[in-house]
């Protein structure tokens, strides 16, 4: 952070940090947890009755309008959002967003009563505006800490996404199977609710206040920036775009290389094992990493790493060595996360912190939502290109880190 003067900056107390993880696994878990219920509610024969009377293609094109139109609100509209919480108050944006979410997971439960389309898909558009708050919270982290300290802090925030990622939709499928599709909503409306409170009992440290600042600019911020934030956010998209192609490939390969369901034991087994190995990576991995060589240094090794792991899965004959290959590159893509949003929000002010996690959280938003509609086309070319493009993409990461200022070297060779 460009505007810091002290390298010893005071804890988070346990319970803002508890308060803010909470409010981050909100922000994924409000997608995850749903997509069951979407899912019953369009493809299944408990159908809404609008959705009954069209062909299974209309009704397979309307989920997918309805899934893919909420990143794209929430890309556009979050870093404004996260301007305006730099400029007045995070807690007060922070709020208003939970209590929009909140409204957003209502508005379904309406919908599926009156068996309104329309109002289910408002829904799911304003939910993903409360989502905001997601990055705000990632703001508050990173604007309180330094170093290995907040490599690890961010390392939290992938565990608590990667968590809503891995367990969101099995929580969800559960809860319709046993109270149809309006309990994962009310299950999301209880976590939006338990957050409201959570943050009102919470402090939240005093923020750099942005006075007299037009909060619709996005270029002020970027001229108080440090040189290489733009690579820095380009890094975020790649290395996400990579992942998310492997990630979306892996349906493909298993049934086509391998004879193996997506039904069966081994990709359910399979895909458990992707999310334990990178949540375990990224409770260690990163702050070890940082205790043997500076963030740069550390963060092209990984990269590099997940680069050679995906050229491994590529290539692998049999399932078992494609298990090997998978956990070698589930440790170095899990650990580069919170390294490139470390060297991210080493780049952004004080004040811009939640500019610059919203800015991530777009680019997030954008490489997933991109990569599910080009595997398909990939894969139609050759079975591994998706994979092979991936370990391409980490290259072009590798080398687009930016070098790391003398200050923020010796800032995080001192923090701990």
């Amino acid at each position: 952070m460009t505007s810091t003067t002290s390298t010893d900056l005071p804890q988070l107390p346990k319970a803002t940090l508890f308060a803010l993880y909470f409010i981050i696994f909100l922000g994924s878990a409000g997608f995850f947890i749903t997509i069951p219920a979407y899912v019953n509610l369009f493809l299944t024969d408990h159908s809404l009755a609008i959705a009954q009377a069209m062909p299974l293609e209309d009704r397979r094109t309307l989920f997918g309008t309805v899934m893919s139109a909420a990143p794209f609100i929430s890309m556009f509209f979050t870093p404004f959002i996260a301007r305006f919480a730099d400029r007045y108050s995070r807690k007060f944006v922070m709020t208003l967003c939970l209590v929009v979410a909140a409204i957003g997971f209502v508005m379904p439960v309406y919908a599926i009563i009156a068996g309104s389309v329309a109002l289910l898909f408002a829904g799911n558009m304003i939910n993903s505006l409360g989502s905001a708050s997601q990055p705000i919270a990632q703001a508050i982290l990173a604007d309180n800490s330094q170093g290995k300290t907040k490599a690890t802090l961010m390392s939290f925030v992938a565990v608590v996404m990667t968590a809503a990622m891995s367990f969101g939709p099995a929580l969800g499928s559960k809860l319709t199977a046993l109270y149809g599709p309006q309990a994962p909503f009310y299950a999301c409306l209880l976590i939006a609710i338990v957050c409201f409170i959570l943050l009102h009992i919470i402090q939240i440290p005093k923020q750099t206040i942005l006075k007299q600042e037009n909060p619709f600019s996005l270029a002020t911020p970027l001229s108080r920036s440090q040189k290489g934030l733009l690579p820095c956010l380009a890094i975020v998209f790649i290395c996400q775009f990579s992942w998310s192609l492997y990630f979306q490939n892996i349906s493909f390969i298993l049934p086509q290389k391998w004879q193996l369901a997506v039904e069966g034991e081994f990709y359910q087994y399979f895909m458990l094992a992707i999310g334990i190995v990178m949540i375990a990576s990224l409770l260690f991995i990163p702050r070890l990493l940082l205790t043997w060589m500076p963030l740069t240094r550390a963060l092209k090794s990984v990269l590099c790493g997940a680069s050679i792991g995906m050229i491994l899965l590529a290539i692998t004959p049999t399932p078992v060595t494609h298990v090997i290959a998978m956990i070698w590159t589930s440790i170095m893509v899990a650990s580069s996360f919170p390294l490139y949003i470390t060297a991210l929000s080493d780049r952004a002010s004080d004040g811009d912190q939640g500019w610059a996690m919203a800015l991530s959280s777009a680019m997030v938003g954008l490489a997933w939502t991109l990569t599910g509609y080009l595997t398909a086309i990939f894969v139609n070319i050759d079975l591994m290109l998706p994979t092979f493009i991936a370990a391409l993409g980490y290259v072009t990461a590798m080398i687009l880190v930016p070098r790391q200022s003398s200050i923020k070297l010796q800032e995080a060779k001192s923090s701990s």
